[in-house]
């Protein structure tokens, strides 16, 4: 009994001592806090719905994308070893997402690989840029082969904060 408790004493101060920058941390430095939130388009009838929660505040954002035809949920935090803010979920049609979020100019970027059940995998990548308080654009970019992605967006629409 004693070496559990001395187990859990070690395990919880490492955990306290811990000195990298929590994920909260970075978005605040980044000033990138507003995609906190629930965004919303319809676009030819078809309504596209993203969010970004505080699972685990400051460390652990929830994310949930309703699209028609698939649904998917994710969690982003800090890879301790690497220092990279991750991206980790999996979808409705059963297909993995991983993925790296960095800069893309003055945009936060997720650069996202998906793979599917036949082993198929898609690497893309979407940027968001701040329009104002109730808006947001969505950039979406193809990658080729070996995961570079491209200069310019293939697709851009906006989104609107919904009201939770």
């Amino acid at each position: 009994m004693k070496k559990l408790i001395t187990l859990i004493i070690i395990a919880s101060s490492s955990l306290i001592f811990n000195s990298q920058a929590s994920l909260g941390e970075r978005i605040e430095q980044d000033g990138i806090g507003w995609i906190i939130g629930s965004w919303s388009v319809e676009r030819d009838g078809n309504k596209l719905e993203i969010s970004y929660k505080w699972a685990v505040k400051d460390h652990i954002i929830s994310s949930h994308l309703k699209m028609p035809g698939v649904e998917g949920f994710s969690v982003i935090g800090i890879n301790p070893k690497s220092g990279d803010v991750e991206q980790s979920g999996f979808n409705s049609r059963g297909s993995k997402i991983t993925g790296k979020w960095g800069p893309k100019g003055d945009m936060p970027m997720l650069k996202y690989t998906s793979i599917n059940d036949a082993d198929e995998t898609q690497t893309a990548a979407v940027a968001f840029r701040k329009v104002d308080e109730k808006t947001i654009e969505v950039q979406i970019f193809s990658a080729d082969d070996s995961g570079k992605v491209g200069d310019s967006a293939d697709y851009t629409f906006e989104m609107t904060k919904v009201k939770e």
